[in-house]
């Protein structure tokens, strides 16, 4: 096990920085047990860390201890619809993995960097298929951990329901899971498209997308009081071909939407002339994903995006907040009026656009 003592750390991004007094970086369980039980190498807080990728700060143990949970990164087996590895595993390498095999995982969130240890504990938001959730803690099956007094556990769906219902929303409180194992199905061609609509017309269609079975992702334009609707559906009746249409929208997200926002914000001075540019970017962009991302027959896995650790100023950063569906199309009216008054009133502007998903209830999770 690697030690380090009085050590500066910073996130994927570089917005957050921490001071520790020990990071350690174990590679197995028993390295897990001695840090918890050993209170003086090891002092409190105790906090595990993976990609960390949150926009929060998370990981404030200055003074205390942060365990790396980047070494513990191996799969370790497979079955028809499981796979099983460790805490530190990132997403986009078990998807790849799943892939060589003819198997994906049933929720592929964009975020490919975050680790399985993380996404087994916490909240994730992906917009639901039929019958399916939008979290993926939701389709854990198994953890083991070690528990605060370093004790070793393994806690399953089958034999401990209640307890996996707590583990899934506890972000690490109840002890540093080493080892999940979460449920996959076989490979399908994911059929993709997108539509521009006024709100209005989002509030209208709405139930007709539900009822013919889509997963209803869409981006959020308040100035413009427009959205950007993405339907996704599996179409088992083809197989997958394509990955470049989710290439295109992935290189947009990780690098080349935050890059000409920020060109437009530092080479307009004028409120109206940087309003006119935004308003040309956006209207561009809808236009673009209407006619290029589209398919019937697309690699689910090349949804998920490997963002840089270091990405400089090309970046974007985000808060989530959940709503029930009832009531929802008042609030994202609202939401539209809220930013046009606000920024008449402060001069202040979003620079990217707001991303909303459809995600069914849940109650695999205490907290979900």
């Amino acid at each position: 096990m690697d030690i380090k003592r009085d050590v500066t750390i910073k996130t994927w991004d570089g917005t957050w920085t921490y001071h520790p007094k020990v990071v350690a970086t174990p590679e197995s369980a028993e390295d897990l047990v001695e840090i918890l039980t050993d209170e003086v190498r090891f002092p409190a807080p105790v906090r595990p860390a993976g990609s960390m990728h949150s926009t929060a700060r998370v990981n404030g143990d200055d003074g205390g201890t942060m365990v790396d949970m980047k070494a513990m990164n191996r799969i370790l087996h497979f079955t028809d619809d499981t796979v099983t590895v460790e805490a530190g595993a990132t997403y986009i390498v078990v998807s790849n993995a799943l892939k060589e095999r003819g198997l994906q995982f049933h929720v592929n969130t964009e975020i490919g960097n975050v680790t399985l240890g993380a996404m087994a504990c916490a909240a994730t938001k992906d917009s639901s298929f039929p019958g399916g959730f939008g979290q993926i803690s939701s389709y854990v099956t198994a953890v083991r951990l070690v528990t605060p007094d370093g004790k070793l556990r393994e806690i399953t769906e089958r034999d401990n329901p209640k307890e996996m219902q707590l583990i899934r929303s506890s972000y690490g409180l109840m002890g540093i899971i080493y080892e999940v194992t979460i449920k996959v199905r076989p490979t399908t061609a994911l059929s993709v498209r997108h539509y521009s609509l006024s709100i209005d017309n989002f509030r209208r269609y709405y139930p007709i997308y539900k009822a013919r079975g889509f997963a209803v992702m869409y981006y959020i334009f308040p100035y413009v009081k427009r959205v950007l609707v993405e339907l996704r559906k599996d179409n088992p009746e083809v197989p997958p071909t394509s990955r470049r249409r989710w290439t295109y929208r992935n290189r947009f997200w990780r690098k080349y939407g935050p890059a000409l926002t920020l060109w437009i914000e530092r080479s307009t001075t004028n409120p109206r002339v940087r309003a006119l540019a935004d308003k040309l970017h956006f209207f561009l962009l809808r236009q673009a994903l209407v006619l290029v991302v589209r398919s019937d027959r697309t690699w689910p896995h090349a949804q998920i995006i490997n963002y840089p650790r270091e990405p400089g100023a090309n970046k974007y950063l985000f808060s989530m907040w959940a709503f029930r569906e009832a009531g929802f199309f008042d609030i994202l009216d609202e939401y539209c009026n809220f930013c046009i008054a606000y920024e008449k009133a402060t001069g202040y502007r979003c620079n990217l656009p707001s991303v909303g998903y459809a995600i069914a209830r849940d109650v695999e999770a205490l907290l979900s």
